[in-house]
């Protein structure tokens, strides 16, 4: 994975861009008791937007609302059940009226050996990467149509903009994310709705932790030595992204290379875990 170091806190993903005036607009924020999800929530909080935070785990959603203080509430939610979602949108908007955000951000990361790594394991992450981000956007994108205005965020992976040895599994759910933003920058885009993919690299998180700590040994090799962005820097760049009326963002030095550059500078990361791969045979055993 593509990783740097960087300072940041919920505090920087406030002050990154100007509050707007407190209103009534409000903001969905899967993904939203912990980490990267958590610190967007606190941008959009800074902005004077009333918050709804989703994600799995009611404890954790508490815990989130906590530390986030006022103007904030909680939806325990799988997104990867199509139905359950369908309803509770369908309550929000009869409740709240349109969004004026949707931040996609629940996913989750097991990366693994393709030739070690269950199917289950596939389908989990397309079923929450892909498909759980999918699911919220359509139940609430047509209503932000309608009224002319909103933005959506899908938060992709630096894992869509190259090949990495050992995310397999994860990586085509982030891929598709990619694709789906770019359509729907097009489509919703023709109805006032702007759309932004997020492509943040490893970022310090209770998730990269889980994560790291089943990466196979190869995929540890390679990412030995770099540094995880901070949630508040990353937050605070997607933010940002979306105030320019962007449609893509990588935030830190090596994902925005990867981003801008294209395939060349893929390419030289492919050939460098080549290389890693024939020098340390027994990795890939």
């Amino acid at each position: 994975m593509v990783t740097e170091a960087h300072p940041g806190s919920h505090e920087q993903a406030k002050k990154s861009v100007p509050a707007t005036a407190p209103g009534r607009v409000w903001a969905l924020v899967t993904g939203g008791s912990s980490g990267m999800g958590e610190a967007l929530a606190a941008g959009l909080l800074g902005r004077g937007c009333h918050v709804v935070l989703l994600a799995r785990d009611p404890g954790r959603l508490a815990a989130a609302a906590l530390r986030l203080g006022g103007g904030t509430e909680t939806l325990a939610l799988d997104v990867g059940d199509a139905d359950a979602v369908a309803a509770a949108m369908t309550a929000l908007l009869g409740r709240l009226g349109p969004p004026g955000w949707v931040v996609a951000s629940a996913g989750i990361a097991l990366p693994g050996r393709f030739l070690d790594q269950p199917l289950a394991e596939h389908e989990a992450q397309w079923r929450t990467n892909y498909l759980g981000s999918l699911h919220v956007v359509h139940a609430l994108a047509p209503s932000m149509a309608r009224a002319g205005r909103g933005q959506v965020i899908l938060v992709s992976s630096a894992a869509a903009l190259g090949g990495f040895a050992g995310y397999a599994a994860y990586a085509p759910s982030k891929w598709a994310l990619r694709g789906l933003g770019d359509i729907l920058s097009l489509e919703l885009g023709a109805h006032g709705v702007r759309v932004l993919t997020a492509f943040p690299p490893d970022t310090d998180t209770p998730q990269l932790a889980e994560e790291s700590a089943r990466r196979p040994a190869f995929t540890a090799r390679f990412a030995a030595g770099s540094r995880p962005l901070t949630p508040g820097f990353v937050a605070g760049r997607i933010l940002a992204a979306a105030d320019r009326g962007a449609r893509h963002v990588a935030p830190g030095f090596g994902a925005s290379l990867l981003l801008w550059a294209g395939r060349p500078w893929a390419r030289y990361l492919e050939a460098a875990q080549r290389r890693l791969l024939r020098r340390h045979p027994e990795d890939s055993r």
